[in-house]
């Protein structure tokens, strides 16, 4: 499903991760429960987590991830963008169709219009095509020119709920007008940061954690630190399991974070700069996801 949903129709994803004023940022790795609103000013989006579900910017993906939390229902609803576009462009993408593999194509059925949202099954084709599921795809598009697309592949007995639930996030949204300004002016980074857990891989698709820092609204950390994440060019002591204390310093797209160490209590703090752009998060350069710390308490 990862590798699906960016080829997908020949769409370019976004995340919805963007937010700035009075609205809530979304934030990679938080829960969002339901009934909170989700706010995307670059596609001028504003929508609300269904009753049921629960929402997530996983820190492998750079889609926002809908899912459900009862038992009596299993779904999964991705939600990414288009930058421009229009219903009748995206009808002739989903008919069109795309080939995911050799064995493998994935296409919109019927696609039709429910007042401004474009719907329709998404059938697969070929040998390696799982038969105990349904696909479903809908999107409405700003008047302003970016879309919202939401697609959905469930066991085929929970096509019905998953479905409705996926029209209604989509119907019950509201549009304003795309806001490109950096949502990132205002960004408090001790508080963006605190409970978090900065995680870098040595390959992205299913690799292995290359360096993982946790850290803490209490203002401490623990890390495994390789010789090639973001210490690479400090002391080649910074690694391995290390400890103590974290801040950040500034306010908006960049900072510096400063560490200081009571495990190697022989270690001078060490102060690494910061950078957020594109929705991702870099440390001297370097990729990290974001996500919900599981060992801070």
């Amino acid at each position: 499903m990862k590798k699906l949903i960016p080829l997908l129709f020949l769409m370019v994803a976004s995340v919805l991760l963007m937010a700035q004023g009075k609205k809530t940022r979304l934030q990679p790795g938080k829960f969002y429960e339901a009934g909170e609103s989700i706010y995307a000013p670059r596609f001028g989006f504003n929508g609300k987590i269904p009753a049921g579900w629960q929402g997530s910017l996983p820190r492998e993906s750079e889609l926002f991830l809908l899912q459900t939390v009862t038992p009596d229902v299993f779904g999964e609803i991705y939600v990414f963008g288009r930058a421009q576009g229009d219903v009748q462009t995206l009808k002739q993408l989903w008919l069109q169709g795309t080939e995911l593999s050799e064995s493998i194509r994935i296409k919109a059925k019927d696609p039709v219009l429910k007042g401004d949202m474009l719907v329709s099954e998404v059938i697969g084709e070929g040998q390696s095509i799982n038969k105990g599921n349904r696909g479903y795809i809908a999107a409405r598009c700003n008047p302003d020119g970016p879309c919202i697309i939401a697609l959905s592949i469930m066991p085929k007995q929970f096509y019905e709920p998953v479905k409705n639930t996926l029209e209604q996030f989509l119907q019950t949204a509201t549009f304003e007008s795309p806001n490109t300004a950096s949502p990132y002016a205002n960004l408090n980074w001790n508080e963006f940061l605190a409970g978090k857990s900065l995680v870098t891989y040595a390959y992205v698709e299913g690799g292995s954690k290359d360096t993982e820092i946790h850290l803490c609204a209490d203002g401490t950390f623990t890390a495994n630190i390789k010789k090639t994440g973001f210490m690479k060019n400090q002391n080649p002591q910074y690694n391995g399991k290390l400890s103590g204390t974290w801040v950040t310093k500034g306010i908006g797209e960049t900072t510096n974070i400063t560490f200081t160490f009571s495990s190697k209590g022989n270690l001078p703090p060490v102060e690494i700069p910061l950078t957020i752009r594109d929705e991702q998060v870099f440390a001297n350069d370097e990729r990290y996801f974001v996500a919900q710390s599981t060992k801070c308490k």
